[in-house]
């Protein structure tokens, strides 16, 4: 449940202890360690499992498995805990909710396909089980985005990690990463929906002339269309029509909390650094071109000549 970063918390609230704190009907099966080398504890999972009305899974990592001076060799679950999760939705047809604990990225495409739900929480420290049992159970209602893609697991045999260029094929981060990513940078569900609309279309410049560049000025309305209260962050995205540029970056994003039906305007500007891209020397250049501001599924193009 912790990093190696900021020290040791004075106390753990673990998953266990979080879920217990929502209910009395609760029962804990080890399954295994971290580690999972050894697969005698999944009996008594399995049982557990096909007793309960719901079962949450957590897998993942920890300081034994990845850290400062300590690489991993790939990018899967750890020994036997895919077939821990192989076991035990096949125990049960109820839902089954696996928490994902990790800081680098790990391949859950088996949970993606078989889990009724995925809650990723990094390392979450000190009441980290308090709050993934308030996701689980609804009390709050969750708004993160994920902060970088998941790769699937042949990624380490597609790459060369002895060369740090980003654009080598298939490329590196959500920049330049060219496969079908598990889950991209920035993905994130939440238990109501919003949706975006521009509150200025009509003033949007089409052009802009690089030797007068002015500031954009972009204005985004948000709604949440759902039934619950939720904070939506909401990303920006520029592209560049340049074959060498990244296929797109960040350079934004703002957030807000909305009640059902309520709505919000977000500001985003779009300065002349915005529009420059790094050459083969690494220097920022302002080209001329089609550029494209997309936030969240909104677009808007604007050339410079």
């Amino acid at each position: 449940m912790q990093g190696n970063y900021h020290g040791t918390a004075p106390f753990l609230i673990s998953p266990i202890d979080g879920i217990k704190s929502m209910t009395n009907s609760v029962t804990l099966a080890k399954g295994c360690d971290v580690k999972c080398t050894d697969d005698s504890g999944f009996k008594e999972a399995v049982a557990i499992a096909q007793k309960a009305q719901a079962v949450i899974v957590v897998v993942g990592l920890d300081q034994s498995q990845e850290s400062e001076g300590h690489d991993r060799n790939d990018i899967t679950l750890p020994g036997k805990q895919l077939d821990l999760l192989q076991a035990i939705r096949s125990a049960t047809k109820n839902p089954m909710i696996v928490v994902l604990m990790s800081g680098g990225q790990v391949d859950i495409s088996w949970a993606k396909a078989n889990a009724d739900a995925l809650l990723w929480c990094g390392y979450p420290g000190q009441s980290g089980g308090k709050a993934i049992a308030q996701v689980i159970y609804g009390e709050v209602n969750p708004s993160g985005r994920l902060p970088y893609t998941i790769y699937p697991a042949d990624y380490v045999n597609q790459i060369s990690f002895f060369d740090m260029g980003m654009r080598g094929k298939p490329g590196r981060t959500y920049k330049f990463y060219t496969g079908d990513a598990v889950y991209p940078f920035g993905y994130g569900l939440s238990y109501t929906t919003f949706n975006l609309s521009w509150s200025d279309w009509e003033t949007l410049p089409k052009y802009q002339s690089i030797d007068e560049m002015s500031t954009v000025h972009y204005q985004v309305t948000v709604t949440n269309t759902g039934s619950k209260p939720g904070a939506i962050a909401v990303l920006a995205y520029m592209t560049f029509s340049d074959p060498n540029a990244p296929m797109k970056q960040l350079f934004g994003f703002q957030r807000a909390e909305l009640n059902p039906k309520q709505n919000a305007t977000l500001f985003f500007d779009v300065d002349v650094e915005t529009f420059k891209t790094v050459d083969e020397e690494g220097n920022k250049v302002l080209k001329p071109g089609a550029y494209t501001v997309r936030i969240e599924d909104l677009a808007h193009t604007i050339t410079l000549v």
